[in-house]
């Protein structure tokens, strides 16, 4: 993402759903993206999406979920905005969906 001009603040692995949501609305950010390389880290996704919709923060966000053990169905199922298989797909996408958010 970085590389595609987008500003990246990495909280590395195993960050609480809190921690995640202070950092985006601290730094005002357009795209909270979640990574699960495993299926025991997948429900820490839907935390951070719950998390957004109880403080009725859940639409100042995009969130994008990714990595190994995540498909396009668990987006859905979690109420993510976007899904993609690898990091080309992502960047297109957070693209897209920032632009229909902006223009909204």
């Amino acid at each position: 993402m970085s590389v595609n001009g987008f500003k990246v603040y990495d909280l590395g692995k195993d960050v609480d759903a809190m921690t995640i949501v202070q950092k985006a609305i601290e730094t005002k950010a357009d795209i909270i993206a979640l990574s699960a390389l495993m299926t025991t880290t997948m429900p820490a996704q839907k935390e951070v999406i719950d998390l957004l919709k109880a403080m009725g923060a859940r639409d100042k966000f995009v969130v994008l979920v990714g990595g190994g053990s995540t498909t396009r169905e668990w987006a859905e199922e979690i109420g993510a905005d976007g899904w993609a298989e690898t990091a080309e797909e992502a960047v297109s996408l957070a693209k897209r969906l920032i632009e229909k958010k902006r223009g909204a």
